[in-house]
């Protein structure tokens, strides 16, 4: 699809940009549309493999072993209680780690196929979680606490919480406060900051460009709201984020050939907190499906099977505005970002390695079997505004999960 508005947002010093999709619409009759019911999609194979340095028939043995990981990690999770320390995909086992505070639960993780490893430091997920937790209600009450840090996040691997902070900048109070947790707390360092970053169409995908107010993001996934307050009512909305779904009355589509206006419903909704929005249409013009954008000259689209949640070390991909299907691997999760741009802390993100760029922001991440995994939000970007890859760095963007969006609003994405 050629894009008739070529805007950004402002330029960044090795910024977190942030990238989201999100158009909104409903149709009266939806036509039938060619999806993926046979499995991954190669274009998204192909992605998968050129991102990650993998031959075809690694990607889908990866894809296999992760589903695999993210079985194991829903069960033992919650079985494992206090003892549990976090968990993570082993890509070259093909296996999930489970971290233990007790190794009497070992026999317990390698029943369900996954790896157990005593943690180094003694410290259970449930510590560190209110360590971090403390740290974001510090960042919500005084935002100038969080002056010289970046983000700060629960690492399993390390068993530590991880505190990033500004090479050369004064740390204000909250990493005085972090580092007052001793050695549950581990500090790094970077030198950049985070910032927020056809025809006329008939239908509306994932990953395709919207324009929301004077923002250009992309759009997220398809989902239905339904109301508290009116039993059996549902209506068609994107679910998007936050900083792209903004308070104007419109969000307009823009394509080859026009540009059309969507109204905002009752159920407009945002939370810049933690960066996801939800766009409803009363326009008939467009129709809903569990769709993702392949970009392709055909418009062949994703079919979004479910929302299976996969571990830290898993693969993910993305399909944005900008640079449309890119890959990488879960790094992080529930990770506090601070965004130079806007001065805002967004809490509970997902890090990973996909190479996402201004416009990308609302774009769906999921897995290349399209297991939808978030929206995205933010990213950290060159002073040209490009990926960290294109100066030999690892790629770090974040995007909120789709489960907490889902539980938290009570819309739920469409699949198929």
């Amino acid at each position: 699809m050629t894009m008739k508005v070529r805007r950004l947002c402002g330029a960044l010093i090795l910024t977190l940009a942030s990238v989201l999709l999100g158009l909104p619409g409903a149709a009266q009759a939806e036509p039938e549309r060619p999806g993926d019911p046979e499995g991954p999609s190669p274009a998204v194979l192909r992605a998968m493999e050129r991102d990650l340095h993998l031959d075809a028939a690694a990607a889908r043995r990866r894809l296999t072993d992760e589903a695999a990981a993210a079985k194991a990690e829903a069960a033992l999770a919650p079985a494992l209680g206090g003892a549990y320390a976090g968990s993570w995909f082993d890509a070259e086992r093909g296996k999930l780690v489970v971290g233990i505070t007790d190794a009497a639960h070992a026999q317990q993780v390698r029943e369900h196929g996954a790896i157990p490893k005593v943690t180094p430091h003694g410290f259970g997920l449930a510590e560190l979680n209110a360590i971090k937790g403390r740290l974001d209600t510090l960042a919500k009450a005084t935002p100038s606490a969080a002056a010289g840090v970046v983000s700060w996040r629960v690492d399993p691997v390390a068993d530590r919480v991880v505190v990033t902070t500004l090479a050369g900048r004064t740390q204000g109070a909250l990493a005085k406060a972090a580092a007052a947790a001793g050695r549950a707390v581990r500090f790094e360092t970077t030198i950049g900051p985070a910032t927020a970053t056809v025809d006329d169409w008939t239908f509306v995908d994932g990953g395709e460009g919207i324009l929301s107010g004077s923002q250009i993001c992309s759009l997220g996934f398809n989902a239905r709201l339904t109301y508290s307050d009116l039993p059996g009512v549902s209506d068609p909305v994107i679910i998007s984020a936050g900083h792209c779904s903004t308070g104007s009355t419109t969000v307009s589509g823009f394509g080859n050939s026009s540009t059309v206006s969507l109204s905002l419903g009752r159920w407009w909704m945002r939370d810049l907190n933690y960066d996801w929005g939800i766009i409803g249409s009363l326009d008939s013009r467009w129709v809903q499906g569990p769709w993702i954008s392949q970009h392709t000259p055909d418009d062949t689209p994703l079919l979004v099977h479910g929302t299976q949640q996969r571990p830290i070390g898993s693969s993910v991909c993305k399909s944005g505005r900008t640079t449309n299907i890119t890959c990488g691997v879960i790094r992080a999760r529930g990770e506090s970002v601070v965004q130079s741009d806007t001065g805002r802390t967004v809490f509970n993100l997902t890090r990973d390695t996909t190479c996402t760029e201004r416009g990308d922001s609302g774009g769906p991440h999921y897995t290349a079997d399209v297991q939808a995994q978030g929206i995205g939000s933010t990213s950290a970007l060159t002073t040209s505004g490009h990926c960290l890859q294109t100066i030999g760095q690892e790629n770090r963007s974040w995007y909120v999960e789709i489960g907490y969006i889902q539980a938290y609003t009570g819309a739920r994405i469409s699949t198929g």
